[in-house]
């Protein structure tokens, strides 16, 4: 009995596993219907964004290369992918694709390297990794609380996007375009750059 008993707990623990390694998907992203660089599509593109309960990787693409540049030239989101490694904004393994819900990791290492941030210790030995990319935007107050793995809806989106372009008028790094701010810029963490060695840390030191 007790062997039956541990083998169901193990069949159910690997469907739940296979379930949460699932990406959710993004069926209607906002690039689909305002796709374009003119002012006024800009605007309905960020006001259409702010209404989606996710935020998909080439809508996050595309409005990373809006912020930077005020325009998204590229045709594509293998194109937007392409541009932005280029730039070594993005790391050069990242192939996700386009309907995939972007996860919080992917976009803090875009702005980190948008910023090019030096971090804490972990940043300087590890260097531009989604977890601590994450933890440094967590200290500047440019992200809330939350892991790498974690997706945007788009008024969380909006909101990021909103404390940056905050974070860098207020650091002399000139203005940038304006971004419609559904939501106010996330709480700061106290000391999130600055804890102690963790597990994952030591997990990574020994790879």
């Amino acid at each position: 009995m007790r062997s039956k008993t541990t083998t169901l707990v193990g069949l159910v623990s690997c469907v739940l596993l296979a379930a949460g390694c699932q990406s959710a998907r993004v069926t209607k992203p906002a690039i689909a219907e305002f796709g374009g660089s003119d002012p006024d599509a800009q605007i309905d593109f960020w006001h259409a964004l702010a209404s989606r309960s996710l935020t998909s990787n080439d809508d996050a693409m595309h409005a990373m290369l809006l912020y930077l540049d005020d325009k998204d030239d590229c045709a594509t989101y293998a194109d937007r992918v392409a541009e932005l490694k280029k730039r070594r904004l993005l790391h050069a393994g990242f192939d996700s694709p386009a309907d995939e819900a972007v996860r919080r990791g992917t976009v803090a290492v875009m702005f980190a390297n948008a910023l090019h941030l030096r971090g804490g210790w972990a940043m300087h030995i590890f260097g531009s990794t989604p977890r601590y990319a994450l933890r440094e935007l967590q200290y500047l107050a440019i992200f809330p609380y939350s892991s790498p793995q974690q997706t945007f809806s788009g008024t969380e989106f909006v909101g990021v996007i909103g404390a940056l372009e905050d974070y860098q008028n207020a650091h002399g790094s000139g203005s940038k375009p304006a971004i419609p701010a559904p939501v106010a810029p996330p709480p700061t963490i106290p000391n999130a750059r600055n804890g102690s060695l963790d597990a994952q840390a030591l997990v990574d030191l020994a790879s």
